[in-house]
């Protein structure tokens, strides 16, 4: 009869650790960083460098200051329409920044940025059983040196968004041990950047209740802690209405390429600027139970990174105006993807990771404000055929849709392999099971 043995801890997958590919991926990550400073260096002879990170520290300043953060007209932050775009409580979190030397502030928007990708791959990798060793650190380094090219990251890294943050925040919180904290970080990228809190509907339909409570109480405790520092500001942008895409862009217009949402698509599609929200919201949700449901089945499966992966996606999908730079949740997809194309016995998988990846690929399409170049198939510019251009402003939204349908029908392909560890786990233990019954 055939012996079973089961894992006393689950099996670890090991990744190729020979020295040259430690040391070739290590130079890869230092090449593709430095390639980054020259690329830095175009945007800084423009002066539109960091441009979205030096907002942070003029918010900063302003709460400092004193000054009126959500005023129309009162307000003048280097931000459109001159507001702030995000919570008190994130208004808070900036000024920190302003006791920092100048010249040091922009290395720091780039390390934070480097850490945060560099930790989200290693995170991920993890999740998908790999272990701890050089195998996985080489991994780490040659995946984010393939990713900083990737347009949505760059151009966070080039902006000094806060997206790679928020999504390490989830990534952390979600993915390690169901402890009395999980959630937290959930709450505090919410209370940061309000998307995030569509994690705690994830967290609701996988029941895992304690850690929805604690989101929560973390978010409401954001919200308190603007109240107590800044009261006006803070019922200011309470009272306004949040879900109003104008409060971000300054107009109702969806038709820019830059608005990779449902309601971008939708309006480019039907050539509405303003697409009426009796028509994109049933869309929205529509694609929002799906997602969900794909979620469950993958959470229900231990497949823990791609179920936030999908819930990630579905975010940046049914945002009213989605920026392409909120697309950074395609990095735990294309770790997955690299995983499940290394682990397979046939050549087309690598290849489909490859065609995304250089269709994410910052190719110039053209120059800009400030001569500022234009990077990305996502926005390419006026002068091609309209089909070309249909195709390319609807990029990343038809991306994300086939992702969420690869995850529903073949989640394997996204997972680095036909099994889980966890699911091997059990398997094995079912088997033991079955022999034990048998042997009685």
């Amino acid at each position: 009869m055939k012996t079973v043995v089961v894992p006393e801890t689950p099996v670890e997958r090991r990744l190729p650790a020979p020295v040259w590919w430690v040391v070739l991926s290590g130079t890869l990550l230092l090449v593709a960083f430095a390639g980054y400073t020259v690329w830095a260096g175009v945007w800084t002879a423009t002066g539109v460098y960091l441009e979205d990170f030096r907002s942070y520290v003029a918010t900063g300043a302003a709460v400092r200051a004193g000054m009126p953060l959500y005023e129309p007209g009162v307000s003048h932050l280097p931000t459109i329409g001159g507001t702030f775009k995000y919570t008190p409580f994130a208004a808070g979190v900036f000024v920190p920044l302003t006791v920092l030397p100048k010249l040091l502030l922009p290395l720091f928007a780039v390390l934070v940025n480097l850490f945060s990708l560099l930790a989200v791959v290693w995170v991920s990798l993890g999740q998908l059983g790999y272990a701890r060793d050089h195998g996985r650190v080489a991994a780490t380094a040659a995946l984010a040196a393939l990713a900083l090219p990737m347009q949505p990251v760059l151009i966070n890294f080039t902006t000094g968004q806060v997206n790679l943050v928020l999504l390490l925040l989830v990534v952390l919180d979600l993915t390690g041990r169901n402890r009395w904290w999980t959630g937290a970080g959930v709450g505090l990228a919410a209370g940061i950047k309000l998307t995030p809190a569509i994690f705690v509907v994830y967290l609701l339909v996988t029941r895992r209740f304690r850690a929805a409570g604690m989101a929560v109480a973390t978010f409401g405790a954001t919200v308190l802690a603007g109240f107590a520092v800044l009261p006006h500001d803070s019922a200011m942008f309470w009272s306004a209405n949040l879900a109003d895409p104008s409060r971000i862009t300054g107009d109702n217009d969806a038709m820019s390429p830059q608005n990779q949402s449902i309601r971008g698509a939708l309006a480019r599609l039907l050539s509405v600027p303003d697409v009426p929200g009796r028509i994109w919201i049933p869309v929205a949700a529509v694609v929002a139970l799906a997602a969900l449901w794909i979620a469950v089945r993958a959470h229900r499966r231990n497949r823990e990174l791609l179920a936030l992966s999908v819930v990630g996606a579905l975010m940046v999908l049914v945002t009213p105006w989605t920026w392409t730079h909120y697309w950074v949740w395609f990095i735990p997809f294309f770790v997955m993807a690299a995983c499940g194309a290394l682990r397979s016995r046939t050549w087309w998988p690598a290849l489909l990771v490859v065609l995304a990846y250089l269709l994410l690929f910052p190719w110039k399409v053209g120059t800009g404000r400030a001569d500022v170049p234009v990077v990305g198939l996502v926005i390419l510019p006026e002068n091609h055929s309209p089909l070309t251009l249909a195709l390319a402003h609807a990029l990343y939204v038809v991306l994300a849709l086939v992702l969420l349908v690869l995850a529903a029908l073949r989640p394997a392909w996204l997972d680095g392999g036909k099994e889980t560890m966890a699911e091997l786990t059990g398997r094995n233990s079912a088997e033991a099971e079955q022999l034990r019954r048998m042997r009685d």
